[in-house]
């Protein structure tokens, strides 16, 4: 049996996204296009694929046994498409990730331009967003993390490069001294990375095992945003140590060892091609050179110094 491929990107997406609607505009069809696509892929397979539940299409009996099918089938066609050939041709990536990997790791790549016959797009998005757009090609590389507390359940369609590792740190208004336990700062305020991220996942995580029940005063997504409430005084918070890259001078980096780290990951699917591997080699080179544990050893004992 034939397959179109197009008919199947339209079943991936409705399978992933859960509505005709969501999936056309990822696509940039319109709804009825979509649904024609669908509608031609059942009457070829003569089953319908999809169940309606409380107004989203959940996939029936028959759609979940076509879904890995149909993936197989996409990532093949991925591969052929970017076969190497004799003729060197221009390259187009997309690049999806959260904010502070973003300007961390893939801006200094995209500035050093040593990757020739490509250009680059780069979107922001939390891991599940980028995790899902790589799975239905809409992406060639997703920058996700991990949390010690929290790890992810790793699909076996896509391959995982760990980039780099960095400590949760326990960051406190500058009326507080380095030796600031956990413990002291129950009662104030906390600020917390995002809403519903990982981030704030593992804070939540943290303070619960300290026994510590937190008062919310705010959910800040933008690091230097969050960072500067803490310097303002509005709060205490727990954020990843790639993020104090660019620290107001007067916050409270706090000594104390949080024992939770993250690891930043880029992951892509199984149709990985050289300039893939060029793009991967740069930023497991970038990630390297990213957190330098001498400088914040430095940066603590500055701080120890003068309280």
């Amino acid at each position: 049996m034939d397959f179109d491929t197009g008919r199947l990107r339209a079943f991936l997406q409705v399978a992933e996204r859960g509505t005709v609607a969501a999936a056309a505009t990822a696509l940039g069809y319109t709804g009825p296009a979509v649904s024609q696509q669908i509608t031609k892929l059942e009457t070829q397979l003569g089953a319908g694929l999809f169940d309606r539940v409380g107004g989203r299409l959940r996939l029936s009996s028959r759609g979940e046994s076509l879904l890995p099918i149909a993936r197989q089938i996409l990532d093949l066609s991925d591969q052929a498409e970017h076969q190497e050939t004799t003729v060197p041709r221009h390259r187009h990536l997309i690049i999806s990730g959260f904010a502070s990997a973003i300007r961390a790791l893939v801006l200094p790549m995209l500035a050093s331009a040593r990757i020739k016959r490509t250009t680059f797009e780069v979107r922001e998005a939390e891991d599940e967003t980028a995790l899902r757009d790589l799975r239905l090609g809409q992406v060639d590389l997703a920058i996700t993390q991990e949390y010690d507390a929290a790890p992810v359940t790793r699909s076996e369609r896509l391959t995982y490069t760990p980039l780099l590792q960095d400590r949760l740190r326990l960051i406190a208004p500058p009326s507080y001294p380095t030796h600031v336990k956990l413990e002291q700062l129950a009662e104030s305020g906390w600020l917390v990375n995002g809403s519903g991220t990982r981030c704030e996942e593992a804070t939540q995580h943290i303070l619960k095992a300290a026994g510590i029940v937190p008062r919310i005063t705010g959910h800040i997504a933008d690091n230097a945003t969050l960072l500067a409430l803490v310097s303002s005084g509005h709060g205490a918070t727990i954020a990843p140590e790639l993020v104090l890259a660019d620290a107001p001078p007067n916050i409270t980096v706090a000594r104390v060892d949080l024992r939770t780290k993250r690891t930043i990951l880029a992951v892509t699917r199984a149709s990985t091609t050289p300039v893939h591997a060029d793009v991967l080699n740069q930023l497991v080179t970038l990630g390297r050179s990213s957190i330098s544990p001498s400088r914040h050893r430095r940066e603590l004992k500055d701080q120890s110094a003068t309280r």
